[in-house]
């Protein structure tokens, strides 16, 4: 199941339990689990371990150049698409995909993925994630 999701709205909920909410964007520093590179039309992927009940889960991916964009996917262990996110997800284009997802019933155990791919990136741009 592909869920593409734009936040007219400040929440969007899901069917299959998820629900998504961005963040508004802040000069705060979040802590940051690692750091990337990435080119036009490349793809990375990021994992995170979930291993014990979990009912929400903050992603951050920052890269500060609003002049580059990149894509988020986030896919659950299963390999269901829980949402495909642009910079424009909190509805602010400010080079950042600040988002949290929450799930009242717990979040499915094993390896989360994040895939970050360079929609419109010119040379090599840096991101956190």
């Amino acid at each position: 199941m592909l869920i593409s999701v734009s936040f007219a709205a400040a929440t969007a909920s899901q069917d299959n339990g998820y629900t998504i909410v961005p963040v508004k964007s802040d000069p705060t520093i979040t802590p940051r689990w690692v750091s990337d590179t990435i080119t036009q039309g490349e793809t990375n992927w990021h994992g995170e371990i979930i291993s014990s009940y979990t009912t929400s889960r903050h992603i951050d991916l920052n890269w500060g150049d609003t002049s580059d964009s990149l894509r988020l996917i986030v896919y659950s262990p299963s390999n269901e698409i829980i949402g495909t996110f642009y910079d424009n997800a909190d509805g602010v284009i400010d080079g950042r995909i600040n988002i949290v997802i929450t799930n009242s019933n717990g979040f499915e155990l094993g390896t989360w993925n994040s895939q970050v791919y360079g929609y419109s990136v010119k040379g090599t741009e840096d991101y956190y994630i």
